[in-house]
């Protein structure tokens, strides 16, 4: 389970308007908090000068996605979110670039005669869409598909409701080239290529009503009169670049880069064991809470456990629990009672069979850990 080093806590924003947080937060990460149907989705957007360098996504169940940007974005749009604004230290920042370098592959060298892509927040326009239809040619059809056909005009309109608002899109193809997009909902319109992939979702959507229009050049022409951020711009081949899901660029061949190499391209010095062990130290230092939490843990075990053996009426523990170097320390006693039967004792119990229960009991919740527990027997 990945474990993001927390910074300090500085602000708490109402919208998910946080172009200019990122550039006055200089270094650290903006948390986005959702919970929805019992689940708590959480995204982080990592900032480096001012510029997102980093994105990373989990619902802290099965699903953490690094360095992709469109889950974290969808948080965003959520109605019901908390934002938190936390500032790094530069050390904190490149100790998360060295430990989790997936979560920053959105950075990309700069390389000749390539196009460069890079993610983008998602901008939509506050105007109002009024696209023009004449009869459909077919209403909530289920594959519109098979109304392409070569060099035949048609407009696919698709809408639907969710629970904030209704979505309304529309994709002008000629025969199986889909040409002009638009897409509008309560956050604003997306035009062009920035539509696509909402209306993709949209037309994937079993709740979507899709009708289907006969459309002609001259339409089209005017329709990019009014809108010609609608246009699909086709890319040359040429500079074309294929890019996987982390947004790093496919190849035939993997490249092997060298540590040396690699820090040198995430901007990171060579660290020290002392500089990692001080770090790691904080990083993973267990805080109060989380101590008595296993305190209590550890101490109801014990009850329960010991209790089984033969001859025990009852059980007592009292721990203390601290955290140094990297390393548990548990302290205190194990007050045993033993049955008796009209005051007699009923069977005596053997002290080493009680340390092992409890030695058993502190391997199976700590990993590291030294461990000096009297065990009295009344």
């Amino acid at each position: 389970m990945i474990k993001i080093i927390e910074g300090e806590l500085i602000e708490t924003l109402n919208d998910g308007k946080i172009d200019d947080t990122i550039k006055e937060l200089e270094n650290g990460y903006i948390l986005i908090l959702v919970k929805d149907n019992n689940t708590l989705h959480e995204g982080y957007v990592f900032v480096e000068d001012g510029k997102i360098v980093g994105y990373f996504y989990t619902d802290n169940k099965s699903t953490e996605i690094f360095g992709n940007a469109e889950k974290v974005l969808e948080l965003l749009n959520h109605e019901n979110k908390v934002i938190e604004v936390y500032k790094y230290d530069k050390d904190k920042l490149n100790l998360m670039k060295w430990l989790y370098p997936e979560m920053f592959a959105i950075e990309k060298d700069e390389k000749k005669d390539k196009k460069e892509i890079k993610k983008e927040d998602i901008k939509y326009l506050d105007i109002k869409l009024n696209i023009p239809l004449d009869v459909p040619i077919a209403t909530d059809v289920k594959d519109f598909k098979e109304y392409l056909k070569d060099d035949k005009y048609i407009i696919v309109n698709a809408y639907r409701k969710n629970p904030e608002g209704y979505e309304n899109a529309y994709i002008v193809y000629k025969g199986k080239n889909p040409i002009a997009a638009a897409c509008e909902c309560n956050y604003g319109v997306l035009l062009g290529k920035d539509a696509c992939k909402k209306i993709e979702q949209m037309l994937n959507d079993k709740n979507s009503v899709v009708d289907v229009y006969e459309y002609d050049e001259m339409k089209l022409n005017v329709l990019l009169d009014l809108y010609p951020e609608m246009k699909i711009e086709e890319e040359k081949e040429s500079e074309k670049e294929v890019y996987n899901e982390m947004g790093e660029i496919d190849k035939e061949e993997e490249i092997e880069i060298s540590r040396e190499e690699l820090l040198k391209r995430l901007g990171l010095k060579e660290p020290d064991e002392e500089w990692v062990e001080a770090v790691l130290e904080d990083l993973f230092r267990p805080g109060d809470e989380e101590i008595n939490e296993l305190k209590r843990k550890i101490e109801n075990e014990i009850i329960e456990n010991v209790k089984n053996i033969d001859g025990v009426e009852d059980v007592k523990p009292n721990i203390e629990i601290k955290w140094e170097n990297g390393r548990y320390f548990i302290l205190g006693d194990v007050n045993i009672k033993r049955k008796r039967i009209f005051g007699i004792i009923k069977k005596d119990v053997d002290p080493s069979i009680i340390k092992f229960e409890i030695d058993r009991i502190l391997k199976n919740n700590i990993l590291n850990y030294t461990s000096d527990i009297s065990i009295n027997i009344e």
